[in-house]
């Protein structure tokens, strides 16, 4: 999939969150929630060893806002003022008008529902403001959490990939889950 270029990385908010650009303040809360192994168990990413592993993640983050490349926003709930995960954009098919999205959030805040709250926004987003046509979502198969919450947000499961991805040392299998613009307009 190609880049997604935007312009900008807009501010999102919903009744509990605010889903904005990262900044380089967030470093402590960005690694309170990426050095903690049970959250990045499942995601492609390594778990985050030092703050330093934080600061090259903000910074690779804000190349590529200032490259007009959608990439993540970080999630702040209201209440606290806190970045308590990450929401964003991991692949992008222009022909086509699809996108990929991948979200990552602390553990504390698990089981409340703030991400099926953060994804809905981002797919209001999607088919209103980019006319997207679908949208996919994935996650390992162990990882059913991350598969309710794609339920939760109308999304339909299409199959799993068997081995797909190699990571942290071992082959996983793959479960696609998506939405076109068409079902979200009925929801």
């Amino acid at each position: 999939m190609n880049a997604l270029k935007f312009k900008g990385t807009p501010q999102l908010e919903t009744k509990r969150l605010i889903l904005r650009r990262l900044r380089p303040e967030d470093e402590n809360d960005v690694f309170e929630y990426a050095s903690d192994e049970e959250v990045s168990r499942f995601v492609f990413w390594n778990t985050h060893r030092s703050i330093e592993d934080s600061r090259n993640f903000i910074n690779s983050t804000l190349g590529r806002y200032e490259r007009d490349e959608a990439g993540e926003w970080g999630i702040v709930l209201k209440e606290e003022n806190k970045l308590i995960g990450t929401i964003g954009f991991t692949g992008f098919d222009s022909r086509s008008r699809r996108a990929e999205i991948g979200y990552v959030l602390s553990r504390k805040y698990w089981g409340q529902g703030i991400m099926p709250e953060a994804l809905n926004r981002l797919l209001e987003f999607a088919f209103t403001e980019m006319d997207l046509n679908r949208v996919e979502c994935h996650h390992v198969s162990p990882n059913e959490k991350s598969g309710r919450v794609m339920q939760k947000v109308g999304m339909s499961y299409e199959g799993t990939a068997r081995e797909k991805v190699f990571f942290k040392g071992q082959f996983w299998d793959l479960k696609q889950y998506a939405i076109l613009k068409s079902d979200w307009v009925k929801e």
